[in-house]
């Protein structure tokens, strides 16, 4: 799916560029990676961008907290 029109890259394009930086990033960091370094235009694809960069940083998020708490043993039932 075609996130942005201006300059266009798709929903691959940006999940690619998530897994290339295996790290948090930022609406403008990705627009700019996706875009081949254009900046925004219009704007109509900042929901549909701002929800993949959030949806992503959560996820380091959550993986990062998974590895610090200690491990235990699953309960059997």
């Amino acid at each position: 799916m075609y996130i942005c029109m201006c300059n266009p890259f798709t929903d691959k394009d940006v999940k690619k560029h998530f897994e290339e930086s295996g790290k948090k990033t930022t609406m403008v960091e990705t627009y700019s990676a996706c875009s081949g370094g254009e900046k925004m235009n219009c704007g109509s694809c900042t929901s549909s961008l701002k929800s993949m960069v959030d949806h992503h940083n959560n996820e380091i998020t959550i993986r990062t907290l998974e590895k610090a708490l200690p491990q235990t043993e699953k309960e059997t039932v």
